[in-house]
């Protein structure tokens, strides 16, 4: 004898409303172009929509993307001037890093109601060749 077993029940609110990306047809208009076009540049988008918090922003340093990427810093960044030039995201200084501001017109991580206004509060990548040690000092802090 077979027993149902309900799951819903036992899901957080996280897996009932996972992460998810939206993308407009302008979105899914870019992704064909890049595709077709610009396999490098379509990685590099890819990245960052995948990372961008739920602003449609991020912000990370050259590295990490050369490490996630695979890619060299000129390669990276000639790509990212040729998504800014065609509209796909906006770049912004912070330091040494780049903040993302991804279209979105193209692609969404949040709610409609947060479309018409921007508070932005990026969500930070920050990858290991930049900072040695970095796991040692963050265990020493929480510790304490």
């Amino acid at each position: 004898m077979q027993t149902a077993v309900n799951f819903s029940d036992e899901r957080t609110s996280r897996e009932k409303n996972p992460p998810f990306t939206k993308v407009y047809r302008p979105g899914w208009d870019r992704i064909k172009d890049l595709l077709s076009g610009d396999a490098t540049a379509a990685r590099v988008w890819v990245f960052l929509v995948e990372n961008a918090g739920h602003d449609n922003v991020l912000a990370c340093g050259m590295a990490i993307l050369e490490e996630e990427l695979g890619l060299h810093r000129k390669t990276i960044s000639k790509k990212i001037k040729y998504l800014s030039e065609q509209g796909a995201l906006i770049v912004a200084k912070m330091g040494t890093a780049n903040v993302y501001i991804l279209n979105p017109h193209e692609t969404w991580k949040a709610s409609e109601e947060f479309k018409n206004y921007h508070a932005i509060a990026a969500r930070a990548l920050i990858g290991k060749t930049e900072n040695r040690g970095f796991r040692k000092r963050l265990t020493h802090i929480v510790g304490q």
